[in-house]
């Protein structure tokens, strides 16, 4: 187990659960402390899928870099610029 205990979820597993917030809350039956909770656990969840997605994008980059496939634009190049460089 890692000392993070963000980094054992799976990003399928925070989204699921991002689904059962956002349904509790829209929902509207919880008192004012567990809506509070429910948002700061979505919140949180939010950045650590994010976080997923963005190292994902390195990597797929990384590969298409790697096998020649990868076109660089303006928009990738302000994503992407220092990629290489940085890691």
């Amino acid at each position: 187990m890692s000392a993070d205990p963000r980094n054992d979820i799976k990003f399928e597993d925070a989204m699921k659960r991002l689904e059962e917030i956002v349904k509790s809350l829209e929902e509207g039956n919880l008192s004012l402390d567990e809506a509070i909770e429910l948002y700061e656990e979505g919140i949180k969840l939010s950045k650590l899928c994010n976080e997923i997605l963005r190292s994902v994008e390195k990597r797929v980059v990384l590969i298409e870099k790697l096998n020649g496939e990868y076109v660089e634009d303006d928009i990738t190049n302000d994503i992407y610029g220092g990629l290489g460089q940085k890691e």
